[in-house]
């Protein structure tokens, strides 16, 4: 589980558990929950998390190329 759908699931926990102290039925507060969100649609929301999952990759291969121009442009200095 990415970094991003952890921290999607503990917001998504924390209302889920603030909406049942509401009351209403299951029904009632999931849409109340995607209304909240701004999503009505479950495919949205993973067309989204989908997005986000590979934006997040991206980010993590771009993160390791900047490590090695680093790690390589201190052994340069240290050779020079």
């Amino acid at each position: 589980m990415s970094v991003m759908e952890k921290e999607m699931r503990g917001v998504e926990l924390n209302v889920e558990g603030l909406l049942k102290l509401l009351g209403g039925t299951p029904d009632q507060r999931e849409r109340f929950w995607e209304i909240l969100k701004g999503i009505t649609s479950v495919a949205d929301a993973r067309l989204i998390e989908g997005s986000l999952t590979a934006a997040e990759h991206h980010l993590q291969g771009l993160h390791a190329s900047l490590a090695s121009l680093h790690t390589a442009a201190q052994e340069i200095r240290a050779g020079g």
